[in-house]
Parts: structure tokens; sequence; C-alpha cells
């Protein structure tokens, strides 16, 4: 016997017999897993500390989130450009940005079901490579039903890259979990502003292939980085791999120069034995499927909140996203005295076909911009609020600005800076429906969860270009409030999420 499994001098017969009794349990986990007899996964990596292995997950992650920024920024581009080219309906200009998400819909489960199953990393590799091949290949469309198909299964691919949050909060100390969000937040927008910046030279001198093809160059740089870096401890852990989970944090050890705690290494702090290491708890594992995700009743209301919140904000800041360009190519021609009838300029101009110049690229550039102040408001309202009011304080702001865009008379520029405006908050609340989503499932569902989660969100995208770039052609006005409402629903839906989760361990079960 170990000295980890002998039983302490002042432990009694019942306890030297049948370890996992109440004396024993309260002394086996210690916070910093100096004292303890055993240890958890969140008790290591908290001692591990944010080091070399953790910035290497940050990089991945970091590319990944400013690739996912500038296809954000292309969807608005490509789809009037499409138009043009192909000399397309706006229903099917719609179409070609709904196919993306249809796309998205259908992988995102599957994708999430993966990553719980096979690895957070492992789903990471190969939907990046998908993501890399079907990506160039639409860049070569010749026909508009080839570039549908093709980025139909390029939105397929996209669908697991967001796994890569899963994997990033559970590589990370809980105190980092906020700064980590705004980090996300910050590359995304940096992606954003790129591709609006890549948009000014390459749809000048070139032309939309070139920039689709170009976008993807930035997935090449993940794959060295998620290659050389170990699996998530908390997946192993869920699977029953505790010898494979201790492997991975002696790899976390080493890469960080830091020592393990004493003890051995167990799933909670009252599970003492550790019998069954290194075999799969795989009737464990195959029990947590999308079922799991309603259960208990609080976890069903949890689920169906989720899926409502992810639907709304998905829908609403695409659909101000696609809203942009839409307006902008509707600006043709338009005095800025008469951008309050824009209602009637929009009717009358349905059918025509303008390109984007110049002009519209750098007000795409500069108004991007404005979404950097929201990193530090993502941060800040994640760090001094709790989930719950921070979710309803970024949709009550989009909102707000959402409103504000039916005043007549209005500017171009006051039009501009309110959209770009409201697309900063929801852009904010995205990362911290990441950080909920990731922190509420316990781990043998979490990327399930987000999986799931995301689907829905996938949907929302899937139905707002036919707002956005049809309903708009109808009425401006109408849709702006659409959209501020929908933002207004974000945050009631938010406000009635029965767990709250900051500050919670990951390895826990469902908010505490």
């Amino acid at each position: 016997m170990s000295d980890t499994e002998k039983p302490t001098a002042s432990a009694g017969l019942l306890d030297r017999f049948f370890p996992s009794s109440a004396s024993e349990t309260t002394k086996a986990c210690s916070a910093d897993g100096d004292d303890g007899d055993t240890f958890t996964v969140d008790t290591a990596m908290e001692r591990l500390g944010f080091g070399r292995v953790q910035w290497r997950v940050t990089a991945m992650c970091g590319i990944l989130w400013a690739a996912d920024g500038v296809e954000s920024t292309i969807l608005a581009i490509v789809a009037p450009e499409a138009r043009c080219v192909f000399n397309i309906s706006p229903w099917s200009e719609a179409l070609l940005t709904t196919v993306v998400f249809a796309g998205m819909l259908v992988g995102a489960a599957l994708w999430g079901r993966m990553a719980d199953i096979n690895g957070r990393r492992l789903c990471v590799v190969i939907s990046t490579v998908a993501v890399i091949y079907f990506g160039l290949l639409s860049a070569f469309s010749v026909s508009y039903p080839w570039l549908l198909a093709l980025r139909g299964i390029f939105g397929f691919a996209m669908a697991g890259l967001p796994q890569s949050v899963t994997y990033f909060m559970e590589m990370v100390p809980v105190k980092t979990r906020a700064a980590c969000s705004a980090f996300l937040q910050l590359v995304y927008s940096l992606g954003m502003i790129g591709a609006a910046g890549m948009s000014i030279g390459i749809m000048s001198a070139l032309n939309w292939r070139y920039l689709l093809a170009f976008s993807v160059f930035a997935y090449i740089l993940v794959l060295p980085l998620a290659l050389t870096i170990p699996e998530s401890p908390l997946y192993y852990i869920s699977r029953g791999k505790l010898g494979s989970a201790m492997d991975s944090l002696q790899d976390i050890a080493r890469g960080n120069g830091k020592e393990l705690p004493s003890g051995q290494l167990v799933k909670r702090c009252n599970a003492l034995s550790t019998e069954g290491l290194d075999q799969p708890a795989k009737a464990q594992a195959d029990a947590h499927g999308i079922l799991d995700l309603f259960r208990p009743l609080k976890g069903l209301v949890t689920t169906l909140l989720l899926w409502l919140i992810w639907f709304l904000i998905a829908f609403t800041y695409f659909g101000v996203l696609l809203m942009t360009t839409e307006l902008l190519e509707m600006y043709h021609g338009v005095d800025d005295a008469a951008v309050q009838c824009l209602d009637k300029v929009a009717v009358e101009k349905v059918g025509d076909c303008h390109h984007l110049d110049k002009k519209d690229y750098l007000d795409v550039l500069w108004t991007s911009l404005a979404e950097l102040p929201a990193i530090a408001i993502c941060y800040g309202l994640n760090h001094i609020l709790r989930r719950r009011a921070s979710i309803a304080v970024h949709s009550v702001c989009a909102s707000v600005m959402g409103a504000f865009l039916i005043i007549c008379p209005l500017s171009r520029a006051g039009v501009v800076g309110l959209i770009f405006g409201m697309r900063s908050f929801l852009s904010s609340l995205f990362i911290t429906m990441y950080l909920y989503t990731s922190e509420v499932y316990p781990t043998a569902m979490r990327a399930t969860g987000l999986g799931a989660a995301y689907t829905w969100g996938r949907v929302g995208g899937i139905t707002t270009p036919f707002i956005s770039q049809v309903m708009l052609r109808h009425t401006i006005r109408g849709t702006k409030l659409f959209y501020a409402l929908t933002s207004l629903l974000i945050g009631v839906a938010g406000l009635l999420l029965p767990y709250e989760t900051k500050g919670r361990s990951l390895e826990d079960g469902w908010g505490t």
C-alpha cells in the first residue's frame, strides 16, 4: 500500500475499512492540494497556474476566434457581391448566408458529441483541416449552385471550432476565465477589423474569390499548436480515465515548470476510491446523451432558456451584421438628409445591384473599431457582475441602441455608428454566453450542451438573412425595431436562468 493510500493514525476502525466514510471525506481534499491525501483536476489546475501550456492554448483559441471574426465580416461582404456577379435575387442572396448556418446547424451537435466522446483537441484538429480544405474550394466556385454547396459544407466544418472554447475553459484556472473571455472578444474584434481592412485592398484590386482564399490561411497556424498541447484532463475524468488525466496533468506540469499537488488524483473530493483507474467508465459516459441536458427539472429549464438565448443572440447579431452592408449598398445616390426616407428608397431599389466601393469598405473598417471598447465592457461586466446580470445589462444596452436607429432624421454616420455600437454589445454578449454555457453543464456533457446550444444559434443564423436582406428592402425602420426587440428578449431570458455560475468549479455538476 502506498503512502497516499494509508489511513491516518487518527483514523478509526470504520475509516480504515471504509475510506469513503464522512470522517475521511472531510479531510481528503484541500484547497491548495498540500494537506490532503487526494486532489482533483481543478485543484491541480489552480496549482499549475497560467503557464507556457496555457499560453499555447490561448494562442490556438485566439487564432481560431480571430479567423471566426474574419468569417463573420466576409458573410456580410460576399453575399451582396455574389448577387451582382451571379445576377441572383435577394432571396437567393439570403440563401447564400443561410446555407452556411445550415451547415453549422447540422454539424454543431455532431461535433459536440464527438468532443465529449473522442476528445476536445481531436475535434478541433479535424474541423480545422476541413475548414481549410472547403474554404479554399469555395474560392474556386464556378457557379452559384457550386458556391452554395461548398459554403454549406464549409459551415458544417466550422461548427466544430467552438469546441475550442470548451477546451480553453477546461485548461485555465477558474480565476482567469473572465480575462480569457475578454481576450476571445479582443481577437474576434481584431479579426473583424482585419477582414474589413483586407477587403479594402482585395475587393478594390481583385475580387471576392481572393478574399475567400486569403481568409482561411489563419487556420493553418492552428494545426502545429493543436498537435503539441495535451488533451483536457477534465475530458479524461469525464470518461473515467484517471490514469490518462494524470498523464495530461503531468504534461501540463512539465510544460509550466510546476509540481502537481501531493496525493492521489480523484474525480471529486468525496470520491476516495481509485478502483478502476485507467479503465474507461463506458457505461457512465454512454449515459450522458442529449436527454441528460433535460435532467433535473432546473436543468430542463436551463437548457430550454439557453437554446432560446442562443437563437436570439445569433439571430440579432448576424442580422445586424448583414443589415449593415445592405444599408451601405442602399446609400448609393442617397443624400444624408434623405436617410430618414430609406424605407421608400429601399422599395424603389429592389432588383438594382450596386457593388460596394472603397468608401463603403472604409465605413466597415472604421466602425468595426467601435467594437474594441466592448472588450473592456465584457471583462468589466463579467468580473464585477454575476453572469445573469451581465447578460441582462449587455442586452439592454444593445436594445437601446437599436431603438435609437429608428429616430429621424439620422445621418449616415449616425446610422452606422449606432449599428456597430449595437453590434459591439451583442458580440460581447456572445462571449459571455460561451462562458456561461461552458460553466453551467457538468464535464461529461459540457461539449454536448455547448454543441446543442450552438445548434440553436445556427437556427437563428439560418432565419435572420430573410429579415436583414429581404424584409429590409420593404421596411427599414420595421427591421431595425424588430432587432431591438429581440435584443431585449435576450436579457429577459437571461434573468430567468435558474443557475448562477460565476466562480464555480468546472468539476461540479449543474450550477450552484
